[in-house]
């Protein structure tokens, strides 16, 4: 048989084929809810007809305080849907979990748009939190399980360009919706739509695949080889080799589990933390996610309204502002999704951690200087729009997508769906502490407190530079080498090249009982004649 040739790399991945792309693309509505759900409070804390339906009177202390309330409670929310889905993402699978959190979702959209007062609307804020934790979890855990090793980057980087996308819809939603007449239209229409992507995620999810891993950790394994196959089908690829490699690394893998009696939530949490190896990805993707968080991602994005307002910008065109500010990162986070794959991870963060610095660098001496001294200069306040339009631009390609991409990638099907949902968790519980705290923080110290979130993103960067490896380009088992776990290996770093080449391959699974062994994971043998050695 003649060996066929190695595929062509490129720069910019290429998608196995167009059902996996599509997946990969569908599932990301969920994206959606997320972002459009998460910024809504950029466009009602800008509408002057929410303050006067609620009793608030804009820009006083006590409606600071509530704002604050209303964007923590939310974050809450998010805490506990990601402890939740540490539990259903294993029991009723990445695919029924997404479909369970699209109705709670539908279910908090609808109740926020009926409120009629301030506990009613915490309320449905704490459900839509809890919802939208549990699908940004997901969205990423599902896309990285059906992508392929080279073009994972760019599958799970559609989630950041949607997540961009619906930033920006609830600015100009918002913006369209402040001309009606009816003015309790101008702002439940807004939080009316966030039904929408929850509604059309759950529909459409009836269509798409369950994940080959976990078909698999449930013993479907017929399911599992055909929903591998047609993921990973290829016309330069006849034999189904990639496909073929692709299985037999997720059935040791399971296999593995199953002998260590690491399947379901109580199993994966007690093994999370069992060993050196699994708390430092657990430490890392919690980093990434609290880290970006801390980078005034959301305080910039939440409070943006009253920046400009601040900076002399107001009426209805801080909404417009709003739309315009979140739809610099659609290409931001395309660009981020097409390169990452050929840049990689650590760069990307490092070099999005630098460049945050600097830009809230000037826009806090911009915000002293003109801002908090009520000066009319417009070239002056004109500046400190510009560097607040700048943020986005630097965040959407370097952060945004990034964020996700690391934990749905470092960590081993033994504790996948457990250390993606507990990391997802850091991004929420920072957000508690920082979108509950600006209110009050900008009225209090100002500027100063971007002089905080500077000095959390400098530390956050020099976090990622020392500990964070790069894990481009490798199969979602191969990653487990480089932090010295076992795991069952094969090379399919070429794919299309023929199984004589994989028959060649020296392949070993380490049975060493999890919590028997004392010998450190650093001395331990788990890896083929490709990746021995190469321990993190």
């Amino acid at each position: 048989m003649t060996e066929p040739q190695p595929r062509k790399k490129y720069i910019v991945p290429r998608p196995r084929n167009v059902y996996n792309f599509f997946v990969a693309l569908f599932v990301a509505f969920g994206s959606l809810s997320y972002g459009y759900a998460s910024s809504i409070s950029a466009a009602f804390i800008g509408i002057p007809e929410w303050y006067t339906y609620m009793g608030l009177i804009q820009g006083s202390s006590y409606s600071n305080s509530i704002i604050g309330v209303i964007n923590c409670i939310y974050s809450i929310g998010g805490v506990f849907g990601c402890i939740f889905n540490m539990w259903s993402a294993e029991y009723f699978g990445r695919k029924r979990s997404i479909q369970i959190g699209c109705l709670i979702a539908m279910g908090g959209a609808a109740l926020m748009t009926g409120s009629v007062n301030i506990p009613m609307f915490v309320v449905s804020r704490l459900i839509m939190g809890f919802a939208i934790g549990a699908l940004v979890t997901l969205v990423p855990l599902y896309q990285s399980e059906v992508s392929p090793a080279e073009s994972r980057g760019l599958m799970v980087g559609l989630h950041g360009v949607l997540i961009g996308l619906s930033y920006s819809l609830t600015g100009f939603v918002s913006y369209a919706c402040s001309f009606s007449t009816n003015v309790t239209f101008q702002w439940r229409f807004p939080l009316a739509v966030q039904i929408i992507w929850p509604g059309i995620l759950f529909s459409g999810m009836f269509f798409l695949p369950y994940s080959p891993r976990w078909l698999l950790s449930q013993g479907r394994e017929e399911e599992a080889w055909n929903t591998t196959r047609r993921l990973h089908a290829n016309q330069n690829d006849p034999e189904d080799t990639y496909a073929k490699s692709e299985f037999r690394q997720m059935k040791e893998q399971i296999s593995y589990e199953r002998e260590h009696d690491a399947v379901g939530f109580r199993a994966q949490a007690r093994l999370a933390f069992s060993r050196r190896s699994f708390r430092k990805r657990l430490a890392l993707g919690f980093l990434v996610q609290a880290g970006n968080q801390f980078t005034g991602a959301l305080v910039v994005n939440n409070y943006q309204t009253t920046f400009y307002n601040g900076l002399g910008i107001t009426g209805r065109l801080p909404l417009l502002l709003v739309g315009c500010f979140n739809f610099i990162t659609v290409p931001g986070n395309l660009m981020n999704g097409l390169l990452v794959d050929h840049i990689g991870r650590r760069k990307f963060v490092i070099t999005g951690c630098f460049s945050l610095c600097i830009i809230l660098s000037v826009e806090a001496a911009l915000t002293a200087q003109f801002a908090e001294t009520g000066s009319t200069n417009k070239v002056g306040l004109g500046f400190g729009v510009a560097f607040i339009f700048l943020f986005p631009v630097f965040y959407s390609i370097c952060l945004d997508a990034t964020m996700y991409l690391i934990p749905a990638e470092i960590f081993p099907m033994i504790i996948r769906s457990f250390g993606i949902s507990w990391s997802i968790m850091g991004q929420w519980i920072a957000t508690t502490i920082l979108l509950g705290a600006a209110p009050t923080a900008f009225e209090n110290i100002g500027h100063n407190f971007w002089i905080v979130l500077i000095l959390c993103g400098a530390v956050y960067g020099g976090l990622v530079y020392c500990f964070l490896p790069e894990t481009k380009g490798k199969t979602l088992e191969e990653i487990s080498i480089i932090f010295g776990d076992p795991v069952g290996l094969t090379d399919i770093d070429d794919p299309a090249v023929g199984e004589a080449k994989t028959q060649d391959k020296t392949e070993c699974v380490e049975l060493a009982s999890f919590g028997k062994s004392s010998e450190p994971w650093s001395n331990r043998t788990s890896c083929c004649k490709h990746t021995q050695g190469k321990h993190f």
